[in-house]
């Protein structure tokens, strides 16, 4: 099918399986999050333990299944994820950090956040979309494992970076302090 137009399921299926990958791992971090305990695990035990390698795990996912399409429908299909990735974290972090409890109210407006929620999508959803092509190659030349790192050392490389560039806004903190 390399080269062929690829069918409408195969395109579904080259963006549902990545996608489905990181909604495991979104899924067994919200779950993580919300009973505080798993087994002898506490939240953030869990979250490096499962979900971070979960999440790292999405471009590989994408390897196995983007080498039946072309050059271009992977990059197509790689900006779609990239896209749905992207958009996710930019809405979810958006509204963390516009709806805090803070007693003496929030540093920034909502609108004041845009900007570096959508910068944290973009490097999010960017490394996603990457990090899928680069395993996808990877793969198709025979090399599984290197697949498999190569996609997760891009995805966390992704990951860091957003976390440095949205520290750097929140660094004056999100909540006013209390007048002197």
């Amino acid at each position: 099918m390399r080269g062929d137009q690829p069918t409408i399921g195969a395109g579904a299926l080259a963006v549902a399986v990545p996608l489905a990958v990181a909604g495991v791992a979104y899924g067994l971090w919200f779950l993580s999050d919300r009973l505080l305990y798993i087994g002898p695990l506490d939240r953030a035990t869990f979250g490096w333990l499962v979900v971070v390698p979960v999440w790292a795990a999405a471009p590989a996912a994408a390897g196995l299944v983007w080498p039946r399409l072309s050059s271009a429908a992977q990059w197509i299909v790689a900006a779609m994820c990239g896209l749905v990735v992207g958009a996710a974290v930019t809405v979810l972090l958006w509204l963390d950090v516009t709806a805090p409890d803070c007693q003496f109210g929030p540093v920034r407006g909502p609108v004041d956040w845009s900007v570096p929620a959508i910068a944290v999508g973009l490097l999010i959803g960017g490394g996603f979309a990457i990090a899928g092509v680069v395993a996808t190659r990877l793969v198709a030349a025979g090399r599984p494992w290197l697949a498999l790192f190569g996609g997760a050392t891009i995805q966390l490389g992704a990951a860091a970076l957003a976390i440095l560039s949205f520290w750097s806004q929140m660094i004056s903190g999100v909540c006013q302090r209390p007048p002197a």
